[in-house]
């Protein structure tokens, strides 16, 4: 009854309709007892369409990180410290659901009117909150570590990319209400108004009736993690209102920057203390692809943060304020970081608050790392898998190193589909880099070397060679789109 992306709702009084809404937006729009609107009419949702068998096919339980938001499933709710952030969990880090369902197929029953009381908890809405959790190879978690820095080297942003990560959305239950998720009739699916009543179909038996279930929909995206030093934020106690104006601004200028639709790319602020951070994702179908962009390229974060500064009203080369007097924009408006979406943090958005760290941000330059490692770290453990007995190895990976440039995800690796092993290589693009000492220039090893790569090329790998008679920063600077712009 569910497809990939979208659920559905059934409108009972209207035969043959039904409403379409993307995951995210139906675990609120078809919550249990929610109004929905349609063609001058209103509908409440009053039942899920089970499964066939088994509703427990649909319960999940689960433990949550409350201090980065890292989601955990199967076997990890047993453990003990989260398995992204390490934090030892209690009751204060952490929280065990016993009655998730993924939501399904959902059927309206239309109604005439609603009391004041309904309409006042349709208003206010549903305690949601979002989870993610990495894609996971061999090696460990995919993702991909990146650390902004300015010119005195001091640390502005850390950037964690995870490329297909899962995105999962809970409805807890109704703001106003005082207990915790829904109840669930398990018979037949009915979502009932309080555990002992059901108004919308009376008489199903006490047995069948669970309660705390809390409603749970996910899916796989590119995300983007965001997380600023504490001192950076520090702002008297408005650092959550801090937090959101960057958040937006960023979010604009990425739109900006990169041509995408203000629907095709969705952020929110998560977890909490030092973990707290800023989480964006690629909404669209099938992603966007410019998120991995801000931390493989040294200088895109820049131009987005120049770009949030334009869109903020200010001169984003000496931070003059830009709307002033008459045509002013005293904290937020249409035109900077408010918008439909953000209607909720509307009351603390301030453009002022961001224009000090996206002017610090405009200077400053991102240094990508891998596997969850930053990027000193990954420097290091290149470095240790460079074959001791080549010299131009060491010396082209320091030279990205030194100049600020991305830096290969593997070095010495084993290609899976011809025999050969490239010295460094990058996943993005399936680049092979070859560093050609003295002993490439004898006839023979000449001819190897052309068979291999062109070899390589037909199987559509991207081969670059660092000659050791050459230039060095002039052979990397040839290719930007591979090794970055280096630092001044």
């Amino acid at each position: 009854m569910t497809s990939l992306f979208f659920l559905y709702a059934t409108l009972v009084g209207a035969e043959g309709e039904f409403v379409v809404r993307p995951r995210f937006l139906a675990l609120k729009e078809f919550g249990p007892r929610n109004i929905i609107y349609h063609e001058g009419n209103k509908y409440k949702v009053v039942r899920s369409l089970l499964p066939p068998g088994t509703i427990e096919s649909r319960f999940l339980r689960a433990k949550l990180c409350k201090v980065c938001g890292y989601f955990h499933e199967g076997d990890d709710i047993n453990l003990d410290l989260c398995c992204n952030c390490g934090t030892r969990f209690d009751g204060q880090t952490s929280e065990y659901i016993a009655r998730l369902f993924e939501m399904t197929t959902v059927a309206t029953r239309r109604v005439e009117r609603i009391t004041s009381d309904e309409e006042e908890r349709v208003r206010e809405g549903y305690e949601v909150t979002t989870h993610y959790r990495f894609a996971y190879g061999p090696g460990g978690p995919r993702v991909i570590k990146a650390t902004v820095v300015d010119a005195s080297g001091q640390s502005l942003l850390e950037m964690l990319y995870a490329p297909a990560a899962t995105l999962w959305r809970i409805n807890h239950g109704w703001k106003r209400s005082r207990e915790v998720g829904f109840t669930l009739n398990t018979a037949n699916g009915y979502w009932s108004g309080r555990p002992e009543q059901d108004d919308e179909e009376p008489g199903l038996g006490q047995e069948n009736i669970l309660t705390g279930v809390r409603l749970l929909v996910r899916d796989t995206h590119n995300i983007l993690l965001l997380k600023l030093p504490r001192n950076i934020i520090q702002n008297e106690g408005r650092e959550n209102a801090t937090l959101a104006a960057l958040q937006y601004a960023l979010q604009r200028g990425l739109q900006t920057l990169f041509q995408v639709e203000e629907d095709e790319i969705a952020s929110e602020r998560i977890g909490e203390g030092e973990h707290q951070a800023i989480l964006m994702w690629e909404a669209a179908e099938g992603g966007v692809g410019v998120l991995g962009r801000l931390v493989a390229e040294p200088g895109a974060l820049a131009r987005v943060a120049r770009e949030a500064l334009v869109i903020c009203h200010f001169d984003p080369d000496s931070g003059a304020d830009l709307r002033t007097g008459e045509d002013g924009c005293a904290c937020a408006c249409y035109d900077c970081l408010l918008s439909y979406y953000n209607q909720p943090d509307h009351p603390i958005l301030n453009r002022h608050l961001a224009k000090d760290l996206l002017m610090r941000l405009t200077r400053g330059i991102s240094r990508c790392g891998h596997g969850g490692r930053d990027y000193e770290q990954h420097y290091q453990w290149l470095r240790g898998l460079t074959d001791t007995r080549s010299e131009l190895e060491r010396r082209f990976l320091d030279h990205l190193y030194f100049t600020g440039r991305r830096l290969p995800d593997y070095a010495q690796r084993n290609l899976e589909d011809i025999y050969c092993c490239p010295d460094f290589y990058y996943e993005e693009g399936h680049v092979c880099v070859f560093c050609d000492g003295s002993i490439h220039d004898s006839p023979e090893q000449r001819a190897r070397d052309n068979e291999v790569r062109a070899e390589l090329e037909d199987l559509g790998y991207r081969v670059i060679v660092i000659r050791y008679d050459q230039d060095l920063e002039a052979q990397v600077a040839a290719y930007p789109d591979v090794f970055g712009e280096g630092k001044a």
